[in-house]
């Protein structure tokens, strides 16, 4: 294992998780006989099934060009001082599109800008601090932060970067497509807090009155949270704002009562609008 993680300039601990991931790698057909039979428990890695996975496959259309996207992307995330590893890829690409006779090149666009994804990528790595500017969905509003990004993660087909927030004093998730800018900052990365805080939050209370589901999805509740009345927590106050006049009478914000009165001055502006036009 230490001369394994030697070759590939790793830790031994990152090479061990590189090999767990491999266990869910193989080839098409994705069954126990195609994925890849590792053990390195002993500290010496064998590759069990080595003489079946060495055989020729040939690659359908659909996975040539799963296989080309994919290697797109990986081009596009490089550093721009990794022109080794652009070559390799390259070269996979060139070989690939001539396999699946496919003359024009196929290109997958990320849905965020590759600039930010290489500072926050860079910022995790050097352990820095990150300065962004950031559009906030539920107060629509462009706000600059200090962060310091901790990983990225994927939901739901979306990139957000897991981040402490050193203008929030706590732990945040930022939806990377709605990065508008970042640059480095000078100071380095420094983490204190817990990954919820209650002090971050809102302790809100809601009167439930028709369309029950709606409101149960709208304020993910739980079925057993389901009565006349029920307590819970929000991380934004615009949030709850625009969730509790989204769900249009079907919930009653009771608490906390400074949000209440500004639901009902939005709710009084908005009707009063009506009556202009």
């Amino acid at each position: 294992m230490k001369i394994l993680a030697d070759v590939f300039d790793v830790t031994p601990n990152q090479m061990v998780a590189d090999l767990t991931t491999l266990w869910m790698c193989g080839l098409p057909g994705y069954t126990p006989l195609e994925l890849m039979d590792l053990s390195f428990d002993s500290g010496y890695v064998t590759i069990h099934n080595a003489d079946t996975l060495s055989q020729p496959r040939n690659l359908t259309i659909e996975e040539s060009i799963a296989l080309l996207l994919g290697l797109d992307l990986v081009m596009q995330s490089l550093p721009a001082d990794r022109e080794d590893l652009k070559s390799m890829a390259t070269s996979l690409i060139r070989k690939l599109s001539l396999q699946a006779n496919l003359l024009s090149p196929l290109r997958a666009e990320p849905h965020h800008n590759k600039k930010n994804s290489a500072a926050i990528l860079l910022a995790i790595s050097t352990k820095k601090m990150l300065r962004i500017k950031y559009h906030a969905l539920y107060s629509d509003e462009v706000t600059e932060r200090d962060i310091s990004p901790i990983e990225i993660r994927n939901e739901d087909s979306h990139d957000y970067v897991f981040a402490y927030c050193h203008t929030a004093q706590a732990f945040r998730s930022f939806r990377i497509d709605r990065i508008l800018d970042s640059k480095q900052a000078h100071a380095s990365a420094s983490v204190t807090g817990s990954t919820v805080s209650e002090a971050s939050t809102i302790s809100y209370s809601l009167k439930l009155r028709t369309n029950q589901r709606d409101v149960m999805e709208r304020f993910n509740l739980g079925k057993t949270q389901m009565a006349s009345e029920v307590t819970s927590r929000a991380f934004s106050p615009q949030w709850l704002i625009r969730s509790v006049m989204a769900s249009a009478g079907s919930a009653e914000l009771t608490e906390p009562r400074v949000i209440r009165a500004e639901i009902a001055a939005a709710a009084a502006a908005i009707l009063q609008k009506y009556g202009e036009s």
